[in-house]
């Protein structure tokens, strides 16, 4: 049925300056983007957790967050998914299931919007990803 079971929770906030924000781009690719992240957060907290989505604008762009008050990650493999190599050839939609590939595909989406992608995360504290989007049109 598409809907999320009970023991995840999605927060969605935006800022009164987001509201007439624009990104020029791809809208599906930028949805698959969004829906990664919180896949993400679903496939590897199989206990549940609270999902917060943001979106805030501001004089340099539009910042996306998607996070989670989930297991986190430790610092070996933030490191792996902060240094995963930028280009990957594969026509395997099963691959995006696969740990750190969907981070991959979503950094590839918003390098071609011309954004940037910065992940945090502590084990045991949940784990957080900001997309940043250079100001569209208004």
């Amino acid at each position: 049925d598409g809907g999320l079971e009970a023991r995840y929770q999605i927060m969605f906030d935006s800022s009164q300056e987001s509201e007439t924000a624009s990104i020029m781009g791809d809208e599906v690719l930028l949805k698959r983007a969004l829906y990664n992240l919180i896949q993400n957060s679903v496939i590897h907290n199989p206990k549940g957790c609270v999902i917060s989505v943001s979106v805030a604008r501001n004089e340099t762009g539009i910042t996306t967050m998607v996070s989670d008050d989930g297991i986190g990650v430790s610092a070996e493999k933030l490191e792996k998914l902060r240094a995963t190599a930028h280009h990957l050839e594969s026509t395997d939609e099963r691959l995006n299931l696969r740990h750190g590939l969907g981070v991959l595909l979503v950094r590839q989406i918003v390098e071609a919007h011309h954004g940037t992608v910065e992940i945090e995360s502590t084990p045991q504290n949940g784990y957080q990803t900001v997309l940043v989007f250079p100001n569209g049109e208004p």
